[in-house]
């Protein structure tokens, strides 16, 4: 066998055969093995130490071995790597691996097999001592709190961090095929990431409401080059922003307090100007007096529409990006509802919007359920093919023309401004959007927004 006394080969349990067992099978042939019972560590073990050859069953801690052969192979091209219990009609010839159709790793062709492949192969990156750009990067990957990832070219995990995840609970599977994701998200991330493989674009950025671990997270990716500036796969990030979303909504809650004085306000002073306009009228005096008192009036009034253009100048549009419905929404919502009221999220798509903007609107769409369903209200949201809808679950619109629900100062609510639905359309139609009303299916109040870019 060559210089084999001097080669080690890691091996990952999960053949039925405890470590020890596993261990002196090995060491019968001169052969010193490292025996490992889950795969927690195996990215470790072969970046800081000296590894010729991988062994690995055909499940381990849920993970296919050739998934995981498939990560291996990826950051350590040249090391040989044996399955055990695998089909070798079911491995792909272009990932180089041997499999064997045997159940124990103590049957003799596991022996020639590694063998064959300690005799054959030149010493790979994990048959060297580690440099110290390469434990540089480990480090980073298992120290860094966020979740830091890295994929091939087909968008298949191939190394995680210890941010978010086990370091190897997704590795050789596309984000398509991670049964945690929401369909919609993982679809749209393997649009993304194949863009950033296919040289499309240079980063990613997004935000999202997972409603996991991490509820709110921003998620950056870029591409990973090899030596010849050859795109080979992507790194990405993913980090938790749910402590800074929850700042935003408190901001949130505060701005939209000062909104609501604000407006309030206005309403009531323009309520009183055209009393006193209408008392002005009825006056029989001098009128240079009534012009005086006309233009004190009119520089009220003036005061009052400055109010309301400043608490209402979120409606400026700002850059258009995308951003989830879901997040958007749920984002809005919790500054809003209390606890009885629900936020359903039917169905989800990313908008092209000023997300300012676009939250705005959703603020007022969803105040407008809370205050004339009550506080125990359902709202629905969801996507449609040419944008979205929000619903609620109350009696309906009981006005006509239903429309005049738009109009500046309508409400029928004591004490309500009667802005929120006409600040809500301004918003829309800033954007290119219009807003169309109709019954909801529980008999409630839809609105449609549509005319919508939606980002695919």
């Amino acid at each position: 066998m060559g210089d084999c006394e001097k080669r080690s080969v890691l091996l990952v349990a999960g053949f039925g055969v405890d470590a020890e067992t596993a261990r002196a099978t090995f060491a019968e042939s001169s052969v010193s093995a490292t025996v490992l019972t889950t795969l927690t560590d195996v990215f470790d073990r072969l970046t800081t130490e000296v590894y010729h050859c991988l062994v690995l069953p055909e499940h381990v801690d849920g993970q296919a071995g050739v998934d995981i052969a498939r990560g291996v192979t990826k950051l350590f091209p040249d090391l040989p790597v044996v399955l055990v219990g695998v089909d070798p009609a079911t491995v792909p010839d272009e990932l180089g691996v041997t499999a064997l159709d045997v159940t124990t790793v103590r049957d003799p062709s596991v022996e020639a097999a590694v063998r064959a492949a300690l005799d054959s192969s030149a010493p790979s990156v994990a048959g060297r001592e580690p440099s110290p750009m390469e434990t540089l990067l480990l480090s980073l990957f298992n120290e860094m709190p966020d979740h830091l990832y890295a994929k091939d070219e087909a968008a298949r995990h191939v190394m995680m961090g210890r941010g978010f995840n086990q370091p190897t609970d997704r590795i050789g599977l596309t984000d398509l095929e991670v049964g945690e994701l929401v369909d919609e998200h993982s679809k749209a991330a393997y649009r993304d990431e194949m863009a950033v493989l296919d040289g499309e674009t240079d980063r990613i950025e997004v935000e999202e409401f997972l409603g996991l671990s991490a509820e709110y997270v921003l998620t950056k990716k870029v591409p990973w080059y090899d030596a010849d500036d050859t795109i080979q796969g992507l790194v990405g990030l993913t980090q938790d922003i749910t402590t800074r979303k929850t700042r935003e909504r408190d901001l949130r809650r505060q701005h939209e307090r000062m909104v609501k004085v604000a407006l309030l306000a206005a309403h009531k002073f323009r309520n009183e100007l055209q009393i006193a306009h209408g008392r002005l009228e009825l006056l029989d005096c001098d009128a240079e007096e009534l012009d005086h008192i006309e233009a004190s009036l009119a520089r009220i009034s003036a005061v009052v529409d400055t109010v309301v253009s400043l608490s209402t100048q979120e409606t400026e549009i700002a850059d258009q990006e995308p951003v989830w419905l879901s997040r958007l929404s749920r984002e809005v919502w919790d500054t809003l509802a209390e606890s009885q009221a629900q936020l359903r999220i039917e169905s989800d798509a990313r908008l092209v919007a000023d997300q300012e903007s676009a939250g705005l609107l959703m603020q007022f769409l969803f105040q407008n359920a809370l205050e004339h369903v009550g506080p125990s209200v359902t709202v629905t949201v969801g996507a449609t093919p040419d944008g979205f809808f929000v619903a609620d679950d109350g009696p309906g619109v009981d006005v006509e023309p239903p429309e005049r629900v738009f109009d500046a100062g309508y409400t029928t609510v004591e004490g309500n401004t009667g802005f929120g639905l006409y600040i809500a359309r301004t918003v829309a139609e800033n954007h290119g959007w219009e807003i169309e009303l109709s019954e909801a299916a529980d008999g409630g109040i839809r609105f449609d927004i549509v005319n919508v870019e939606l980002h695919e």
